[in-house]
C-alpha cells in the first residue's frame, strides 16, 4: 500500500474540489488514489462493466495510458458505488514538471496494458472522461539543468567516436585488402602451375603457390553459388586465415546470410567472425553497420537527437514565460467590480490581481472569487495578503485570504462600506 493516499470524488458532468498530487522524481509505488466516480452526483449504473484507465500527458508531448493490467494497480474497490483505486505507474514521475492534463477514463473495448504515446489510444467502442486533476513531480536531489550545448558536445563525442572506429575498420580493411593482393598473385602462379600441366587436387593439400584472375575477362572473381541452399540454411563464406590444420579462424572478411538471401558483410576475427561481437559487421535488411556489436551512428541519425532536443528547449521555455493576458474575476453575490474590474493574470508560474472590490456592507468574511485550476497557489495551506481600502480613514485595510482551492476570502475589514484594493496579491502556481 502506498505511503501518500489521495482520496477524492470526480463527478463526469459536474465541477470536483480535487487535491494538488505532490510527488518527486524516481517516487515508486509512492502515491495511490482512492477516487469515486458519479454522475451529475448520483452513481452510475453498470460501473462495473467499465475498465477504468488512467491518463495524463508528460512533459515533452507525450501521454501516459495505463489501465492497471500490466503493473496490476488499478482495481474497482465497489462497483456499486463507483470507487476505484489506482497506485500510480513510475514513469508518471520520470520527468518533473506540473502535469494539469491529468483524468480518468471509463471504457468498453480499450487497449489494455500500460503504454506511452505520442497519440491518445481512441479505439475503444465506449470511452467517457472525467474532469481534470493536478500532479506536481518535483525534482530529485540528483537533478539539474540539462543545457542544449550539453547534448551537443555528446554529439561531438560521438563524432569523434565514429571517425576513431571507421579508421580502425579502414586499417583492418587494408590490411585485409593487401591479403587480397598477395592471393591475387598467388592466383596468378596458379594459372601459370595449370598452364604447365602442374595440376592441383580436388581436395585436401596445401597449395604453395598463387592463384590469379585475369579480370579482363568475364566473372574473373571466386564465386560461391546459392542453388543449392534451403530456405532455413544459414551460411558464412569469405576469405581469410586459419591457424593449423585444425583450421581455427584467426581473421576473414566475406558475406553471411540465410538461405539464398545475402544478409550482411563482415571483416572479423576469431573461431567466429562474422558474428557481430568479433567484427565490421554491415547489415542489408537494416541498413546498420557496427564495429564489435556497437551501433554507428549517422550524422542524419545524431541530426534527429539534437532537433528533438531543440524542441524540447524551446516547449520548456514557451512553458516558462507563457501569458494568459488579464481576465475578470469570476465575483461571489454581494461583492461587484469597482471602476477598476478586479482581474487576474498568469505570467509563467505567476499569478497577478488586480482592481477594485466593491462589497455589500454588513456581508459575512467569506469568499468573493474562486480562481480556475491552473491559476491556484501551490502553497498547502493560505497566502495572506494586506491590501488597502478606498476611504479617507487613515491606514484603513483589509486582510485577503488566496487558499489552494482557489478560494479568495475576505477576513478583517477596517471599514465596512469601503471598497477594497486586490492589487499587490501575486503568487506561485508551483
Amino acid at each position: 500500500m502506498s505511503l501518500k493516499r489521495y482520496e477524492f470524488g470526480l463527478d463526469l458532468v459536474s465541477d470536483s474540489l480535487t487535491p494538488l498530487i505532490l510527488a518527486r522524481v524516481t517516487e515508486k509505488n509512492a502515491v495511490t488514489t482512492i477516487v469515486q466516480i458519479t454522475n451529475n452526483g448520483a452513481v452510475i449504473p453498470d460501473f462495473g462493466e467499465y475498465t477504468p484507465v488512467f491518463e495524463c500527458r508528460l512533459p515533452g508531448g507525450y501521454f501516459v495510458r495505463d489501465d492497471g493490467s500490466t503493473y496490476d494497480n488499478m482495481e474497482i474497490i465497489d462497483p456499486v458505488k463507483g470507487i476505484i483505486q489506482y497506485t500510480m505507474a513510475k514513469e508518471v514521475f520520470a520527468r518533473n514538471g506540473r502535469l494539469n492534463l491529468c483524468y480518468f477514463v471509463l471504457e468498453k473495448g480499450g487497449t489494455a496494458g500500460f503504454q506511452i504515446l505520442q497519440e491518445l489510444d481512441l479505439s475503444a467502442d465506449e470511452r467517457v472522461t472525467t474532469p481534470n486533476f493536478t500532479i506536481n513531480v518535483a525534482e530529485d536531489a540528483t537533478q539539474g539543468n540539462i543545457q542544449l550545448e550539453d547534448f551537443i558536445s555528446d554529439i561531438d563525442r560521438l563524432n569523434n567516436f565514429i571517425r576513431e572506429s571507421t579508421a580502425e575498420a579502414m586499417e583492418t580493411l587494408n590490411t585485409a585488402i593487401a591479403q587480397l593482393n598477395e592471393s591475387t598473385v598467388t592466383a596468378n602462379q596458379l594459372i601459370q602451375l595449370i598452364n604447365t600441366n602442374q595440376l592441383l587436387k580436388l581436395t585436401g593439400g596445401t597449395m604453395i603457390g598463387s592463384l590469379g584472375f585475369d579480370v579482363s575477362k568475364p566473372s574473373s572473381v571466386p564465386v560461391f553459388d546459392l542453388s543449392n541452399t534451403t530456405s532455413t540454411q544459414s551460411w558464412a563464406r569469405g576469405i581469410g586465415y586459419r591457424l593449423g590444420t585444425a583450421g581455427n579462424r584467426v581473421a576473414e572478411f566475406g558475406i553471411s546470410g540465410l538461405g539464398q538471401e545475402a544478409k550482411s558483410i563482415y571483416f572479423g576475427f576469431g573461431v567466429s567472425p562474422w558474428l557481430k561481437d568479433n567484427s565490421f559487421f554491415v547489415e542489408s535488411e537494416t541498413k546498420k553497420a557496427f564495429i564489435f556489436n556497437k551501433e554507428l551512428e549517422t550524422t542524419a541519425g545524431a541530426q534527429v537527437k539534437a532537433d528533438a532536443a531543440k524542441t524540447a528547449a524551446i516547449a520548456y521555455v514557451d512553458a516558462k514565460f507563457s501569458d494568459s493576458g488579464w481576465l475578470d474575476l469570476p465575483l461571489k453575490t454581494n461583492y461587484s467590480a469597482g471602476t477598476a474590474k478586479p482581474q487576474y493574470r498568469k505570467i509563467g508560474n505567476v499569478v497577478y490581481i488586480r482592481g477594485l472590490l466593491v462589497r455589500v456592507a454588513g456581508t459575512a468574511a467569506g469568499a468573493f472569487s474562486t480562481l480556475p485550476v491552473g491559476f491556484r497557489t501551490s502553497t498547502n495551506y493560505v497566502n495572506g495578503y494586506k491590501t488597502a481600502q478606498q476611504s479617507s480613514a487613515v491606514g484603513s485595510s483589509a486582510t485577503i485570504y488566496v487558499k489552494p482551492n482557489g478560494d479568495m476570502e475576505v477576513l478583517a475589514i477596517a471599514v465596512d462600506t469601503s471598497s477594497i484594493w486586490l492589487d499587490g496579491i501575486f503568487f506561485l502556481t508551483d
